[in-house]
Parts: C-alpha cells; structure tokens; sequence
C-alpha cells in the first residue's frame, strides 16, 4: 500500500510540471528538445526535429502535448492549435521591442510591462537600419498581435509579438445601475493581466463627469464604451430659456421634460404647462427654436 503511494505521488509531481505551449518559437538546431519549450522540464528529450531545409516549421499542438505525455511529462496547449517553429535570424529585434514599449506606455501610461516577445513570421535575414515598425491603429487593444516593416525592396515583412503586462484597470466595487454617475465612491483599481478588453480599460477617472451606459455587475472592468458625458441638463430641472428677437434677448424659466447634452433638442415645459422645442446651449440654459 505504501509502495503504491510512493508510485502515486511521484507521477503526480512528474506529470504536474505543467507549462502553456505558446504559439510562436525560434530555433538554431533543428531539434527540438523538452527544454526548449519547458524551461524547467523535470526530463529533457527529443519532441522533434525540424528538416534541415526548413526555416520555418509547423505542427499539430496536440502531437506535441502527446510527446510528453509519452514521457511522463506535461504540456497544456491552451488555445494554441498550431505551433510555429521559425530559425533564429540575426535581426536584432530591441528596437521594434521598444517601439511596441512605447506605444502601450502612451495608450496606457500606468501599464506595468514585465516581457515583450517578438517573431518574424518566416525566415528574415536582413532589415535596413533604423527601420520604423508600422503598427495598426488598434495594436494597443490585445496582448499579441501583428506589424510589419518595409526591407530594401520596399516589401513588407511582418512580425508577431505577444506582451506580458499589467494594467491598473478601474473596476466597479459595487452593482451599478444605468445613468448611475462614476465616482471614487463606486468604483476602485486593481491590477489585472493585459490582455484583451472590449473597450478601452479605464486606468484614471475621467476628468469630466461621466454616467454608465448601461448596468455592471460588482468586480467588473470599465472600459470607455461603457460610459457617456453627463447631460448639462437633466430631466426636471430648471432651465433658463432665451428667445431673441432680432437684437432683443428675453429670457425666462421652464422644466426641461428631457435630458439633453450640448447642442441637443430637447422638450421643455413653460410655466403655462405649454411646451416647446428648444436646444441645449450651456448648463441648464436652452435656446428656443
């Protein structure tokens, strides 16, 4: 019973070395040993090789994560379906790391980047020098992505690179209800993985008074979709009402029976219980059309 115990625990603790398959790897040998994909593989053997001819190679995920299983190893593939083996070239690749530093720092200037990945897709040799990575307008909204840059014959040559960061992200301490306003009161940081929002994550509290669009659960990121401009005049309140008249301005007090924001129509109601167009012009004030 002891015996069977021993054996128990000793293929658990072998079998629960369990790293993520990432999508992307480089290479210099064409085999492929454990270690090149687990750091701290407990065994190291050969997964595959790579035909010499090849400077880029693609397999099965799940014939890699079968690979270890077989030597009483583990490997979880995720998401991953293929992984990409690509040949080691001499590109230096730090400024196009830094170029992508940048670029999240100024989207997101309390971002927290611990590492940044890059990989040619295929085979490069050769960039010109000081070349500029051309990055798409929404490289900043995911963790991983794509950019390219033009080689001497003005072709373009893409890369991937994957960011592993964290985002102080504003999140809602509490359930909030729809038009409820953003205030400190509902609503706390917390550090999150960078990874994908469906919006822009919000990590200041604006400077000018939002409300929520819609209702949020407790614990739940805020992201920019999620809020709109406080209105300068709401529904039941006093609005100061100017007619001109050729040079001549009158001005008197009626309800607005909507909310409305800058240069928004909206209905309001005169003193007589008479109602009328009128376009919001400034806080509380609305013109008569």
């Amino acid at each position: 019973m002891y015996l069977r115990l021993v054996i128990f625990l000793f293929i658990f603790f072998v079998t629960a070395q369990c790293d993520t398959l990432k999508q992307n790897y480089t290479f210099n040998e064409p085999k492929i040993y454990s270690s090149d994909l687990v750091s701290d593989c407990p065994k190291r053997f050969e997964v595959l090789q790579i035909p010499d001819d090849k400077t880029t190679y693609r397999i099965n995920a799940q014939i890699i994560a079968k690979t270890f299983e077989l030597n009483g190893c583990s490997i979880d593939p995720g998401k991953v379906r293929y992984v990409n083996f690509t040949k080691q070239s001499a590109l230096d690749l730090s400024p196009f790391k830094q170029q992508l530093m940048d670029a999240f720092i100024s989207a997101y200037p309390t971002i927290h980047i611990k590492n940044i990945d890059v990989f040619t897709r295929g085979f490069i040799e050769s960039i010109p020098k000081n070349s500029k990575a051309v990055f798409d307008q929404d490289v900043c909204d995911h963790h991983n992505g794509t950019f390219y840059v033009l080689d001497e014959s003005g072709i373009r040559r893409y890369f991937d690179f994957s960011i592993d960061a964290t985002l102080n992200v504003l999140h809602s301490n509490q359930k909030i209800n729809q038009k409820q306003v953003l205030s400190s009161a509902n609503s706390a940081f917390k550090s999150v993985p960078f990874e994908r929002f469906r919006g822009k994550p919000l990590s200041a509290l604006p400077h000018q008074a939002q409300r929520f669009r819609r209702s949020l659960r407790e614990n739940t990121p805020i992201v920019d979709r999620y809020l709109e401009p406080l209105p300068i005049v709401l529904k039941g309140s006093k609005v100061s009402v100017q007619v001109q008249n050729g040079l001549v301005i009158v001005e008197f007090i009626a309800t607005a029976t909507q909310e409305g924001a800058l240069y928004d129509i909206i209905t309001i109601e005169k003193s007589d219980k008479k109602r009328a167009k009128a376009k919001v012009i400034g806080e509380n004030r609305v013109e008569l059309q």
